[in-house]
């Protein structure tokens, strides 16, 4: 079972299994959503979910701490790299 996950900027949609990362998908998949650190410090990651969250793990600390140190405000913002698919059969869109 697996859940649709559509990166709007690139027009792509891939299929995959819960326990991936939006990183994971993102590298595996060519798209061009721009990673620094890869490790959830600094912010270059940023995404939108517009439509999905419920798929989506929960916001983790650092990514909390992150958020506030970039001011990003949007409840729809996370971190591509901390984000892992947690429900299969949904589907995800994601715009950077």
């Amino acid at each position: 079972m697996t859940t649709r996950v559509e990166i709007v900027n690139d027009f792509l949609a891939v299929n995959v299994k819960p326990g991936k990362t939006i990183q994971d998908i993102v590298e595996a998949s060519g798209s061009a959503l721009p990673f620094g650190c890869r490790d959830g410090e600094c912010g270059t990651c940023v995404v939108l979910i517009e439509s999905g969250m419920e798929f989506l793990s929960e916001m983790t600390d650092k990514e909390k701490v992150v958020m506030k140190t970039i001011g990003e405000t949007s409840p729809k913002a996370r971190l591509a790299c901390q984000m892992k698919i947690v429900e299969p059969n949904g589907q995800i869109r994601i715009k950077y």
